[in-house]
């Protein structure tokens, strides 16, 4: 077991340690609702990362949709196949295409609630 002296310095510096990150995590948040200059950074940096995951999701739903019209040329019996008497683009676009907006709604959401705690984390 170290000496006293010795555990009563990891622990001061410990808290130190702590008491220094909580004044950095104090400053931001401060900078933050001041609308300092170090506040716009980390918003704007918040505002360019929303913006990334809105139109990486955007281009996602319009490739998955835009890619139907162009089925038909690269693949020629695509629309005469039928599945259970249904043509098969029906199928595609009146029902396997709700599943794919449901998957893109969830990875959004769940992107954006990361990027939303990465935020948090670093105003902390």
């Amino acid at each position: 077991m170290p000496p006293t002296s010795a555990r009563r310095s990891t622990s001061d510096a410990r808290v130190a340690t702590h008491e220094r990150d909580r004044e950095h995590a104090g400053r931001r948040l401060r900078d933050l609702l001041e609308q300092t200059q170090v506040g716009t950074v980390f918003l704007s940096a918040l505002m360019r990362r929303q913006l990334r995951l809105s139109l990486a999701i955007t281009a996602a739903f319009l490739v998955g949709l835009g890619v139907q019209p162009l089925l038909p040329e690269i693949w020629p019996s695509y629309g005469d196949t039928s599945v259970l008497g249904l043509p098969l683009p029906w199928l595609v676009l009146g029902v396997l295409t709700y599943p794919g907006l449901v998957v893109l709604g969830l990875l959004y959401v769940r992107r954006a609630e990361g990027i939303d705690d990465d935020f948090t984390d670093l105003l902390q």
